[in-house]
């Protein structure tokens, strides 16, 4: 009966623990910013601009390796909205390839350093809402969305 108890204890102690026991998770790689959810797969038409996207969804991201359509609109609005700046850095004009590779990488990292946001190379909804896009119905060229 006391060695009953006696187990009956410990597994009690043991379960509690592991209740109370929060998992360590480190931080994805470029920060808790990159945590953005999936990864952008199209573009669509965003407040007048033609911004990449996951379904409806703008909170997306865009990284090296990746090659859709989200990534063609990307190339597309940095060789309009940014000219100047992809031209300084020698990836002037950008291939509209839909393939997320060293030349775009640089050319983001370029446009990120030009509006003053951290250069990671990687496109998600920080650098979305500090870029120009592609203005989806003429006029004005390009514009910032939030």
């Amino acid at each position: 009966m006391l060695l009953r108890r006696i187990l009956t204890i410990f597994a009690l102690a043991a379960i509690a623990a592991a209740a109370t026991t929060t998992p360590v998770l480190a931080a994805p790689a470029g920060g808790v910013g990159a945590m953005a959810t999936s990864t952008c797969n199209k573009w669509i038409s965003y407040n007048g601009a033609d911004v990449p996207a996951y379904g409806s969804n703008v909170n997306c991201t865009l990284r090296r390796g990746n090659v859709n359509s989200a990534v063609f609109q990307l190339q597309v609005t940095m060789n309009v909205c940014y000219e100047w700046t992809l031209r300084s850095k020698g990836v002037y004009p950008l291939t509209g390839d839909s393939n997320f590779g060293p030349t775009t990488e640089k050319a983001l990292k370029a446009v990120q350093a030009a509006e003053s946001i951290p250069a990671d190379g990687v496109y998600g909804p920080y650098t979305r809402s500090a870029i120009y896009h592609q203005r989806s119905n003429g006029g004005v060229p390009c514009l910032q969305v939030p």
